[in-house]
C-alpha cells in the first residue's frame, strides 16, 4: 500500500507546480479526489498570522490566501519523497517575494503527508526537514 500511498501524494503536489491554474481554482475537482473531505493542513507555530490548521479545502483556499498576503509572488517546488508507509515526508522549496520587505527569500523544508484508504487526510508543515523524517521514522 505504499508505493500507492507515495504515487497519490506525488499527483497532488504535481499540482501545486501551476499556482495560477491553483488560484483559478481548476484543480479543486483533482483535490477532492486525492484529500478526504476533512483534510488538515498544520502549518509550523513559527508562521506569522496563520491559524494551528485549516480544514478541507476552504482551509486550503484561506491559507492560500494569507500566503499571497506575505508574498507578492511564489512559487512551490516538492523535491524529493520519501515514502513511510501510511506517511510520505517531502522534502519542498519555497521561493518569492516578502511582500514587506521587497527581499527575495528561499525556504527548505518539508511536508509530512498522511494518507487513509487511498486518501491524503493531513499534511503538517515542516521548516527543518530532520524533524520531518524523524517524525516518520525515518534518518537521512
Amino acid at each position: 500500500m505504499s508505493q500507492e500511498n507515495l504515487e497519490v501524494v506525488r499527483r497532488l503536489y504535481s499540482l501545486l507546480t501551476d499556482r495560477g491554474a491553483w488560484r483559478r481554482r481548476e484543480y479543486d475537482d483533482v483535490f477532492l479526489e486525492c484529500c478526504s473531505a476533512d483534510y488538515e493542513l498544520i502549518p509550523p507555530p513559527a508562521y506569522p498570522d496563520a491559524a494551528t490548521s485549516y480544514r478541507g479545502l476552504d482551509g486550503v483556499h484561506q491559507w492560500e490566501r494569507l500566503i499571497d498576503e506575505i508574498w507578492i509572488d511564489w512559487d512551490f517546488e516538492a523535491e524529493r519523497f520519501f515514502d513511510a508507509g501510511d506517511e510520505v515526508a517531502v522534502f519542498v522549496r519555497t521561493s518569492g517575494t516578502a511582500r514587506q520587505s521587497g527581499a527575495a527569500v528561499e525556504i527548505s523544508a518539508a511536508h509530512v503527508v498522511t494518507v487513509q484508504d487511498g486518501r491524503v487526510t493531513r499534511t503538517e508543515v515542516f521548516l527543518d526537514r530532520h524533524e520531518a523524517l524523524d517524525a516518520v521514522g525515518l534518518r537521512e
